[in-house]
């Protein structure tokens, strides 16, 4: 094939500018709004072999010409990459010194400084908190540049792996050794899922599939004399991609594995539509290449680096995204990417520099100036232009004090994993004075976890002492959790079932306590599977408590006055929420089979925290009760169980639990029950007055 026909084949594509607006679009709505295109975060995969198609073509052109240069071939991806992505970056990391809190403003520049070695996928792999507390990981505004890292990453092995692999009579065998490794990724992920979920959506090598998949299209393309494609079948072809395409971004869902077997839709998909797109004209080719998909598709890639972080200062301080919000951060993403097209872009990519030259100018020195500002945000611990004003590190203080989440405390096992150790943990036993082993043990969820303060109020009061063990997100079950869980915590919950199982079993009363309307979303057969479960253990003989799920406060964000110290603008509301009917038809199925089930009784703080149909998340004194929008905060959860004892005593479920030590009334043993207490604990409860009356 000669020069000049290895440049015709691969003059501008429209069509692939359509595909590069498909993805970036789809991506953008989904980050809006899952609901609007619900696959729509399969546009990076999109993106990754629309790269590795163009950057194999490159590099495989040259080749056959005998004149490809690595430093030639690094100097284009700087200009191509670099400056937009350098930009969004130090803008970001400026911003958020401004107006987040200073932890979050340091994980701002922790993560750009690792985004400047292009490993923002190492670094969202290694310190993203993916607990089931994690604060919410679309306000972290670079996490985005972990598609990035994984590019650049690829571009650093795959030309050393064309030189030594690539030659034009071995093609066929190229190609089959890069299919197997497509296919080798593809199966990493579907295997790896389960046991690092993590590592698999964010590393190299279960994504290297996707940019494969693009070089195989790339060599089909320039092998097309070769191959001969018939015309009657690019159609075909094309409209098969289309297919794959727009199925994967409507019925593809997060709740799958992916990348796996499942991402083989969209990426096979686009390398068919980029094949059919080379080979001749089609009505898709047509419909891509048509100038309003054509325009958004050459602003691409500045709109996916600008589009995330707008999005998540705004979630940052207003969690929903609203219609007119989400118009604006719309209109707003392509205003920015096209000012960054036209001002960074182009002027980088027409630089006639040599490559060190290149590589000083546009990357050495902006991305060593956007270093050092990092480094010296994380030495300040991100408080930015705060740092020296004590009376925002005082306020701050106090209002984190009152928030605290059950698992922040030594006492409480909640786990995203249970070992043995964790349930012999005699931190982990709390209730009345005694040296005396305790007969109770609180098991469940995070929903169980939240408790620890009310049962071990009632628990001082009754005179008996409890263990509690929690497990986040799985269902407290003996038999496989398979239905009801999420892919990503199944390995946990299974792995750790025996631990829990073994202890729950010496316990002569069982407490239980979970997040019931999450596993009834995944199955409606979970309390067929759980009444029997809990029938079992009656029967047995142990008395079994079932804990009502709290009144969900939906847009509760328990940070917003944190945020509001620096945050413009900010109003807090102070939360209310009707009951809603998925908790109170659970809660009300749970009441029953305990009112039919010997040795079965039911416990509900729904009644002292939505009297006369409304629930609160803050007290008479305007202080928080929740953590976040479902859980009790555990200072909240001690003064609520006093409010109760105070109110009723020993409220009837408990009283059939026998006594190992005479009562012991007050505060003060709360502080004295595992390290922390005394910083979130009051001495007296401040519910709301009105809910006092709901315990009568």
């Amino acid at each position: 094939m000669s020069s000049s026909t290895l440049k015709a084949d691969i003059a501008y594509r429209p069509d692939i500018d359509g595909l590069r607006a498909i993805a970036v679009l789809s991506v953008v709505l989904f980050h809006i709004n899952k609901h609007l295109i619900p696959g729509g975060f399969v546009g990076v995969d999109i993106f990754f072999v629309i790269s590795g198609y163009l950057i194999s073509l490159g590099i495989l052109q040259e080749l056959e010409r005998d004149c490809f240069s690595i430093a030639d071939f690094y100097r284009r991806r700087i200009k191509r990459i670099a400056p937009p992505m350098l930009v969004v970056v130090l803008l970001t990391m400026a911003a958020a010194q401004f107006v987040m809190i200073p932890e979050d403003a340091k994980r701002v520049a922790d993560s750009a400084l690792w985004s400047l070695l292009s490993l923002a996928n190492v670094y969202f792999w290694l310190k993203q908190d993916t607990s089931y507390f994690a604060a919410a990981n679309n306000e972290s505004p670079l996490m985005h540049l972990w598609s990035l890292g994984v590019e650049e990453q690829f571009y650093i092995i795959w030309p050393l792996l064309l030189l030594l692999t690539y030659r034009r009579a071995r093609a066929a065998g190229f190609v089959i050794l890069a299919v197997a490794s497509s296919m080798v990724s593809f199966g990493l992920g579907q295997i790896w899922f389960a046991h690092d979920p993590s590592f698999t959506y964010f590393m190299l090598p279960t994504r290297a599939g996707e940019l494969l998949l693009g070089a195989l299209a790339a060599v089909i393309v320039l092998r097309r004399v070769d191959l001969r494609i018939p015309a009657i079948v690019v159609g075909p072809l094309a409209w098969m991609g289309a297919a794959l395409l727009v199925s994967s971004l409507l019925w593809i869902t997060e709740d799958q594995i992916h990348p796996g077997w499942i991402t083989l839709a969209p990426t096979l998909g686009t390398a068919l539509l980029i094949v059919a797109g080379h080979c001749r004209t089609t009505p898709v080719t047509w419909l891509l290449s048509l100038a309003p998909l054509k325009r958004v598709g050459l602003v691409s890639y500045s709109a996916y680096l600008w589009h995330w972080p707008l999005l998540a200062f705004y979630r940052y301080g207003h969690a929903e995204i609203g219609p007119v919000a989400a118009g604006i951060i719309l209109v707003l993403t392509f205003v920015f990417a096209w000012l960054s097209y036209v001002l960074v872009e182009q002027p980088a990519k027409g630089s006639r520099a040599s490559a060190m030259r290149v590589f000083t100018a546009q990357f050495a020195i902006p991305a060593g100036a956007t270093a050092v500002l990092a480094l010296g945000a994380m030495f300040i611990d991100g408080y930015g232009p705060r740092w020296g004003s004590a009376d925002y590190k005082t306020q701050l203080a106090a209002f984190r004090n009152r928030t605290k989440p059950a698992y922040q405390f030594d006492y409480v096992c909640q786990r995203q994993h249970i070992s043995i150790a964790d349930a012999r943990n005699e931190h982990c036993v709390l209730g009345a004075q005694s040296g005396a082993p305790p007969s109770v043990i609180l098991w469940g969820d995070s929903n169980a976890a939240h408790y620890v303060g009310v049962v071990g109020a009632i628990a001082r009061e009754a005179g008996f002492r409890f263990r509690n063990i929690e497990l986040g997100s799985c269902p407290p079950l003996r038999s496989d959790p398979a239905l009801f869980v999420s892919v990503k915590r199944l390995h946990d919950c299974e792995s750790s079932a025996g631990p829990i199982l073994a202890t729950v079993d010496g316990f002569d009363t069982v407490i239980i306590g979970a997040s019931w309307t999450d596993y009834l979303r995944k199955s409606e057969r979970f309390f067929d599977v759980f009444f029997s479960e809990v029938s079992a253990l009656a029967k047995a003989g142990k008395h079994v408590i079932l804990l009502a799920k709290a009144p969900v406060i939906d847009g509760y964000d328990r940070r917003c006055r944190e945020k509001s110290l620096s945050y413009p603008l900010l109003h807090c509301p102070m939360n209310t929420a009707k009951p809603a009917p998925d908790v109170m038809s659970a809660n009300l199925q749970l009441k029953e089979f305990a009112d039919r089930t010997p040795n079965v009784s039911y416990f509900d703080i729904g009644p002292y925290l939505c009297p006369n149909d409304m629930c609160y998340a803050f007290d008479a004194e305007g202080r928080p009760l929740y953590y976040d929008s479902s859980h009790l905060s555990m200072p909240a959860s001690w003064e609520l169980g006093e409010m109760i004892v105070r109110r009723v005593g020993v409220p009837v479920p408990f009283r059939q639990i026998p006594a190992i030590s005479k009562p012991i009334l007050g505060t003060r043993t709360v502080v004295e029950q595992g390290s922390g207490m005394a910083d979130g604990i009051a001495k007296h409860s401040a519910l709301r007055p009105v809910l006092l009356e709901a315990a009568h």
